[in-house]
Order: structure tokens, then sequence, then C-alpha cells
């Protein structure tokens, strides 16, 4: 898809004489807008659990719920914990945490304020049947103090960042898929991809220009393959 992205935008810079966006610039469009795509799924799924909730939408359709769940979920992941002195550390490409889990038990988060209070306490103070934990930044500490292996996180993570890989040719930038990362996000989203990267771009463009783009090319295409 990511080649696919780029060829779209550079012919609607060129459309619009706008010049030329380096391989090195898009890169940075490309890990920006879907960065911003992906954050929207999560305030769009909220929304959509309101809207159901509320019955403004037919369960039925709920098929909203669904597909932006189904959108997150490519990007859910278990992994254990490493245990450092008094912490375990949370995975470099944690986004969003879900749940910890410690023996197949989920592990009960607390607020920090109210963490030391709970595990002093003789009627509260936590134990391996009943676990608890609180964050702080990147770490997360455990308790009781015994617990210091078999955690692991249940957790989104950050999308890889997209590279258009290439080689030079007679000076020009050819697109090498071996070297490559592709888009995470769902093909789905490619117009939108393309309608975020042309405004870092400074290009204003709507979603019909991409879309009779791509009906354009699908013609073309289907004129070559038939002639």
């Amino acid at each position: 898809m990511i080649n696919s992205v780029r060829n779209t935008v550079l012919f609607l810079l060129n459309k619009d004489n706008r010049g030329y966006v380096s391989p090195l610039e898009f890169d940075y469009f490309a890990k920006q807008s879907q960065l911003e795509i992906f954050e929207q799924y999560f305030s769009d799924y909220s929304r959509a659990v309101a809207a159901q909730n509320s019955r403004k939408k037919a369960l039925n359709y709920g098929d909203s719920v669904s597909h932006i769940q189904n959108k997150i979920d490519i990007f859910t992941k278990n992994a254990p914990l490493t245990y450092d002195a008094d912490h375990f550390n949370t995975p470099d490409d944690l986004y969003k945490l879900i749940n910890v889990v410690y023996g197949g038990k989920i592990v009960q988060e607390v607020a920090n304020h109210k963490y030391d209070m709970i595990v002093n306490s003789n009627l509260t103070k936590p134990s391996v049947t009943y676990p608890i934990y609180k964050r702080t930044d990147n770490s997360l500490f455990v308790s009781p103090s015994s617990i210091i292996t078999t955690v692991s996180a249940n957790y989104v993570r950050k999308p890889l960042d997209p590279h258009w890989g290439h080689t030079m040719l007679a000076g020009d930038p050819v697109y090498n898929e071996d070297s490559s990362t592709d888009f995470e996000i769902p093909a789905s989203d490619e117009t939108e991809l393309v309608i975020k990267i042309c405004k870092f771009a400074g290009l204003s463009i709507r979603e019909a220009d991409v879309v009779q783009l791509a009906t354009n090319e699908e013609q073309n295409n289907f004129v070559k393959e038939n002639s």
C-alpha cells in the first residue's frame, strides 16, 4: 500500500504544481498521518459505543463498533514483562495498556495515591491471589513484592513507522519493496492517508479528488489489461 499512497500523493502534488516530496519527507509525513488515523480509532470507538448504548444506532448497525474494534485489534499484543530491581518495565512499543496478568489472574490496577495505603493496610493488603499494581511512567509496581516473574501485559502497541524503501536509478529513487515497511492500518484508510499526507505537504484536497483519481487508475488498468 505504501507505494500506491506515495504515487497518488506525488500525482496530486504535480497536478497542482506543488513540487516534489523527497523520500525522507514522505516517510515523515506518512508516519504522522498513520499515527493520527490510529489515534482517531479510539475516539471513534468511544463515540460509536456511546451512540449504540444510547440507541441512536440500531444494533445491527453496530457494524461501526465492531469495524473500529477490528482495526484496533490489529495492534493488540501480549508480552511478558521484565523485572528490574523493584518494578516491571512496560514494553517499548506500548501505546495503551489493557491489563496486567499474573499466573492467569488479572492484576488489579490502583491509583498511585492509594497504592501505599492499600499495601500497608491489614485489611486490604494484597496477596498472590489478589495482587495489585500501580503505574508510574514506564514502570509497573506490583504488590506483593514476592511477585517478580510470570507477569505479562495485554496492550495495544504503537504502529510501526512506515518507510518507503528505494534504490537510486539514474539519479531517481525507485521503489524497493524488500527494504520498505508498509502501513499497518487497513487499506480501507488509504484515502484518508493520502489526504493527510497531502495536507502535511501543503496541499488541501478533498476525498472526492482521491476517489476520482483511484477510479481513473482502475479504468486505465482495465483498459491496459484488456487491450
